[in-house]
């Protein structure tokens, strides 16, 4: 999928917190900074930039359910298992592109973009449950209540 770049920077031209001397992201190459300030547009690959992200994403997720203590491997085994089973982390892709586009830090930002990704799955969890529309599977997968974790 392909988009032009002129609308991010759009964007971020509009954002009345953005500074005066704007910096063209790092993964805008610097013809298309010219162009884009000349104000033609020129095309961005969202899904080659999505496939890039992904490892460090990916990442990030599975350090972050790591259980600390016995008495939380359950728990974390349970927040693992929906949340490894795959997707296209848009979310999280969203926030560390913002990130980027500011001159921001990918790695002060990392924390936020895992925690959206656990919000959204948590929203999904929630979604399955019998109380609800009681789904038995997601992504051709049980569904974590419907898998082993159905005590916690």
């Amino acid at each position: 999928m392909k988009f032009p770049v002129l609308a991010v920077a759009t964007v971020a031209f509009a954002c009345p917190y953005a500074a005066t001397a704007f910096t063209m992201p790092s993964f805008v190459p610097k013809s298309t900074a010219l162009s884009v300030a000349s104000g033609s547009a020129t095309e961005f690959d969202l899904g080659e930039y999505i496939m890039a992200k992904q490892p460090a994403i990916t990442k990030a997720l599975e350090e972050s359910v790591v259980s600390p203590e016995p008495q939380t491997d359950l728990i974390s085994e349970s927040m693992r298992y929906s949340l490894m089973a795959g997707g296209k982390r848009i979310r999280p892709v969203l926030c560390l592109a913002a990130c980027e586009m500011f001159g921001g830090d990918e790695d002060v930002a990392m924390p936020t973009a895992v925690a959206l990704e656990m919000i959204h799955t948590m929203s999904l969890i929630h979604d399955d449950l019998p109380s609800m529309d009681n789904d038995d599977l997601r992504r051709g997968k049980p569904t974590n209540h419907v898998s082993n974790h159905s005590g916690i």
